[in-house]
């Protein structure tokens, strides 16, 4: 199995403010820029420490999660690391210009010479409010959203695009992705209908939070869908996202998830599902899958493997960063590296 570090960008400072939207006035500016240094630390942090990949995602309105654009968070990042990949992992196709977007991801993927890899979502109801787009079109936009930036990533010749949501008179993307014929598109595969549009076009999926027979029944709907279609995925085009608490022993861990769930918010954000995470509301609504020492989280990770995951992408949580990146890539990483 593959391993992806999922960053987050976050304020390092303190907010009193739950929920979202939080208010600008509890940013202090120059702990923004403190908060910038500190993730691109941690994701040369985790190409040291051996993961494959790092992840970063769009977000809006957020100490948790600043990076309303993950393009520009990626773009230091390429500057920063050599090896991993760098997955951005939730674009959020229905707040915008896909156009635009084919356009960034191609500079992207020359700076980091090919080392970029892309999932497209239409985000939770809290994201759309950001810039008031319907919730009621939201996954009609993001599948052709989708298939217009597949098609600017490929075609040849400049072309015009006349869809229900996007209009175009002239597409020619410059420059073209390092990748071709582009790089790795993954889809969320949360809902029937997404792993299914997912394996019709040929793309990868993700799924997130989810417990692993949750996750298996997925997987075969898109697997299914993706044999219809006349093609056959491997582990490598299914990516689980969760978050972890990993320490040296199974005791140590689960203590660090109950100083977690002592401060967990006491407010969810605007539109976010109540109860998601697999049943375990360790840390908030997102939950934590993955609680223990190296073998417990091990035995997690071979579950999802069993369910048709090849890529892990975590959010380590609950104690010292630097300790448990080290951790995890001194007896988590090798160990995951035999699971086939």
């Amino acid at each position: 199995m593959k391993t992806c570090f999922l960053g987050t960008g976050g304020y390092t400072g303190r907010v009193e403010s739950r929920g979202w939207p939080v208010p600008p006035e509890e940013c202090d500016r120059q702990e923004a820029a403190r908060s910038m240094a500190t993730a691109i630390r941690q994701y040369q942090m985790a190409e040291e420490a051996g993961f494959d990949w790092v992840s970063i995602s769009e977000h809006h309105y957020s100490p948790g999660l600043m990076t309303p654009n993950p393009g520009i968070l990626a773009a230091a990042v390429t500057q920063q690391t050599s090896r991993v990949k760098i997955a951005l992992l939730g674009p959020l196709v229905p707040l915008i210009n896909p156009v635009r977007a084919a356009e960034e991801i191609g500079m992207l993927d020359a700076l980091s010479n090919g080392r970029i890899v892309v999932l497209f979502l239409k985000g939770t109801p809290n994201e759309h409010a950001t810039y008031g787009t319907n919730p009621a079109e939201t996954r009609e936009i993001t599948q052709e959203g989708v298939e217009l930036i597949l098609r600017a990533w490929t075609e040849p010749q400049p072309f015009s695009w006349e869809g229900r949501f996007f209009r175009f008179r002239t597409v020619s993307v410059w420059p073209r992705t390092v990748q071709d014929p582009h790089p790795p598109v993954f889809y969320s595969g949360n809902s029937e209908e997404s792993a299914e549009f997912a394996g019709r076009m040929g793309l990868s999926i993700a799924i997130g939070f989810a417990p692993p027979p949750k996750v298996k029944q997925q997987v075969d709907i898109y697997k299914r869908a993706a044999r219809e279609a006349g093609w056959e995925p491997t582990h490598d085009n299914v990516l689980y996202r969760g978050r972890m608490i990993i320490a040296e022993t199974d005791s140590e861990a689960n203590e660090l998830a109950e100083r977690m769930r002592a401060h967990a918010p006491a407010t969810t954000p605007v539109g976010a599902p109540a109860g998601a995470g697999g049943g375990d509301p360790t840390a908030g609504v997102a939950g934590v899958q993955f609680v223990g020492g190296p073998d417990a989280v091990l035995q997690k990770a071979r579950l999802l493997h069993d369910a048709g995951v090849g890529i892990l992408d975590v959010a380590v949580a609950g104690g010292g960063m630097t300790r448990s990146l080290e951790l995890f890539g001194r007896k988590f990483i090798p160990a995951l590296a035999e699971v086939a």
